[in-house]
């Protein structure tokens, strides 16, 4: 009795542990996996990868083995796994285009690509994907018979652009979808969504309707969203257009020489990044990002990126002036973004090297009341070490 119900067990766990995971096909042979796929009616799933590729390694160790993961894929489809820079599938990779890994190709049973995706991601996105790919009314396929078709409409568009972000045709699209538009419809929320992710162009016409009716879109979407849009551009346009860059002060002043300032901060910053220990480049540094931070910069993210990495620098040079100016930026970031964790413990490390150790205890012991409602436990470990080293400290 005993020796048949031990039996029973292992069977059952052993059972259990291989039904885990995606179950791929022994002989990575795909002709055969479409024959299969045509007689059980379903998908072919490649994982396409190359064996040095860092994502694909995590997906295959970490992903792939879920339960949760292989129940949904192995009920689904045959599933492949190839690597694409073997000689025997150097042919399969120019078919399908593929260019970087982790690939996932999913195939019907013609071997018409009906769906793919790209590089690592959880489990939850990945089962998503998987689900996309057998909706025939979503998957790429699909997609791409409507835009061929000429459906310009804004569902379509938002679901083909997020499985072709880098394709080259997306502007033009927008554009066919933002002319095609009645004037009270160009500025609706589906078409400023459009209109702000899309259209770079400042010459084009979606582009210039946009300027001409300025006053109607921020009342639609806010005075704040029309201007990063505008500051976008400026930037763009320097970095694309430089020829062309000084001819758009013109559109809004202010606005020109905010995105102006930013742009000769970036350049410094990227200098400095470039030689960490040179005295001239820090230097520069300081003296652009002083008064654009001081005086132009909102961005909150910005001024505690930059106050940071002050406060990792200052002493080589010893500036102890720098210091104070990017207290300065942590001060006007936690302003602007009282509740972040992240801001909160700049402030903290600069305040206690200039000797306020009390005030950035205190401050330091919120960011850690803040942080232990997310799931970052690396930070809540860090922010707990800071304040004992700030009790410590002398």
């Amino acid at each position: 009795m005993k020796k048949n119900l031990l039996l029973t067990l292992l069977v059952l766990f052993t059972t259990s542990l291989f039904s885990q995971g995606i179950k791929f096909e022994e002989n990575h042979n795909l002709n055969d996996a479409l024959a299969k796929a045509k007689a059980e009616n379903k998908l072919v799933f490649i994982d396409a990868y190359a064996s040095w590729c860092g994502p694909c390694k995590m997906m295959a160790a970490k992903i792939f083995p879920l339960q949760e993961v292989g129940d949904y894929f192995n009920a689904h489809f045959i599933n492949l796994k190839l690597d694409m820079e073997a000689p025997e599938n150097i042919e399969i990779a120019k078919k399908y285009e593929v260019k970087a890994y982790p690939t996932y190709l999913f195939l019907n049973a013609e071997g018409e690509a009906v769906h793919r995706a790209l590089g690592g991601m959880p489990a939850e996105t990945f089962i998503k994907v998987a689900k996309t790919a057998g909706d025939t009314e979503n998957n790429a396929l699909a997609l791409n018979k409507k835009i061929n078709d000429g459906d310009r409409s804004a569902v379509t568009l938002k679901k083909y652009i997020e499985l072709n972000p880098y394709d080259k045709g997306n502007e033009k699209l927008i554009n066919e979808y933002f002319t095609s538009l009645r004037d009270e419809e160009k500025t609706s929320k589906d078409a400023w969504e459009m209109f702000s992710q899309y259209i770079q162009n400042q010459k084009s016409e979606p582009f210039q309707y946009f300027l001409n009716n300025r006053s109607k879109f921020e009342e639609k979407v806010g005075k704040k969203e029309v201007e990063a849009k505008l500051m976008n551009m400026f930037i763009q346009t320097y970095y694309k257009d430089k020829a062309n860059f000084e001819s758009l002060k013109s559109i809004d002043l202010l606005l020109f020489e905010k995105a102006k300032d930013f742009v000769s901060l970036n350049e410094v910053y990227t200098k400095f990044r470039k030689n960490n220990d040179d005295k001239n480049t820090w230097n520069d540094f300081m003296k652009v990002a002083t008064p654009y931070l001081n005086t132009k910069s909102t961005d909150a993210s910005e001024l505690n990126r930059l106050a940071w990495m002050v406060y990792e620098n200052y002493k080589k040079f010893n500036d102890k002036k720098s210091l104070q100016a990017a207290i300065g930026w942590a001060k006007k970031a936690h302003n602007l973004s009282p509740n972040d964790f992240q801001i909160m413990d700049t402030y903290a490390h600069l305040l206690f090297e200039a000797g306020q150790k009390k005030q950035a205890i205190t401050l330091e012991k919120k960011a850690l009341e803040a942080v232990k409602k997310t799931d970052d436990k690396e930070s809540i470990e860090f922010f707990k070490k800071s304040i004992e080293e700030f009790k410590n400290k002398k």
